[in-house]
């Protein structure tokens, strides 16, 4: 139950909508409220969940951390890559895995001065479709699997000026992007604001992960050359971090 609680909050989160309080999360569980209430508690007790300002619930620091240590090799050994990236080009640098359409952030870095509300956070959730990382995850996916993978979710209203808004449209912006390697999602996920990302693949060429530079557009569009190279070199470093055998950082 406590699984199926904390699965329906994380949907709800890489939706983009508001997220549930505990009333709206016992009628989408379909348990009763007095049990959500029980359920919810607990799991804010263990800082699985988090209880915002307005009641609504969303997935709290002891989840990602747990979600982390999958694979602590990976994670600890992005630190100092991601730092160096952050400071070089005066952005947000991020190590970021996939589960089904959810992005979540395993490690950001940042540069002194660089703020932006959804960088500061470890534990993000966004969608894949409207997101540098997100994208760059997805590329080894053909045509028929996103169409898949996006079934039963509505991209129209999340994300920012310039996301996909069907299956197609996020095909076809893969489809540019894998020719140079490097994804450049330019207002996807929020106006004015740039990401490039390269995936992380394991010794047998699967994708396990994403690494991305994250900031305002004016400021990285400039940089570009400079940030695809650096983002190239830090994807082969964490190569080295990864068994080819584990299977734990990709659903």
């Amino acid at each position: 139950m406590a699984l199926r609680v904390v699965n329906t909050v994380l949907d709800r989160e890489a939706s983009g909508r508001n997220g549930f309080n505990v009333s709206r999360l016992a009628s989408e569980v379909g348990i009763e409220r007095s049990k959500a209430s029980r359920t919810t508690q607990d799991l804010c007790d263990k800082g699985f969940l988090e209880r915002l300002d307005d009641s609504t619930l969303r997935a709290g620091d002891a989840f990602f951390a747990t979600a982390a240590s999958l694979h602590p090799g990976l994670v600890r050994r992005s630190r100092p890559l991601l730092r160096r990236m952050a400071v070089a080009h005066g952005a947000g640098a991020r190590l970021s895995v996939r589960d089904g359409v959810q992005v979540r952030l395993l490690r950001a870095e940042s540069a002194a001065g660089f703020v932006q509300e959804w960088q500061g956070r470890a534990s993000l959730v966004t969608p894949c479709w409207c997101t540098g990382a997100g994208r760059a995850l997805l590329l080894d996916h053909t045509a028929e699997e996103i169409a898949a993978l996006l079934d039963d979710y509505e991209l129209i209203g999340v994300g920012g000026p310039h996301a996909a808004r069907t299956a197609a449209e996020l095909v076809a912006a893969n489809d540019h992007d894998r020719l140079r390697g490097v994804v450049a999602a330019h207002g996807e996920f929020e106006h004015g604001v740039a990401e490039y990302a390269v995936p992380v693949r394991d010794l047998d060429g699967r994708i396990r992960a994403a690494v991305s530079v994250v900031g305002r557009e004016h400021d990285l569009l400039p940089r570009e050359r400079a940030i695809r190279t650096d983002l190239s070199a830090a994807a082969t470093a964490l190569t080295d971090a990864l068994g080819g055998n584990d299977t734990a950082l990709s659903r």
